[in-house]
């Protein structure tokens, strides 16, 4: 007789232990890309809003330099960043 005729428990328990590894597995993958997403429409959200802050740095200049200021100061990294990863034209 073999183990294909008479199967025992023992290869069983693997399989659930299994089961939870790969659930524990998707769990990660899936908060891996969840945070991906989420940083992604994070960047697409400040880049969106740079134009705007930049405008409105533009128009409170004269009655709140300061402000201004840090309204640049805050759009400034996103720009930097979007500059980077920008690719250039080939001539």
């Amino acid at each position: 007789m073999s183990t294909l005729t008479h199967p025992s428990m023992s290869f069983a328990r693997p399989r659930r232990r299994r089961a939870a590894s790969l659930k524990q597995v998707l769990r990660q993958q899936l908060a891996t890309w969840g945070g991906r997403v989420w940083a992604a429409l994070e960047t697409a959200g400040r880049l969106r809003a740079a134009p705007y802050l930049l405008q409105e740095a533009r128009l409170i200049e004269a009655s709140d330099p300061a402000l201004a200021a840090a309204l640049r100061q805050t759009t400034e990294p996103t720009l930097t960043a979007a500059r980077a990863t920008t690719p250039t034209r080939a001539h």
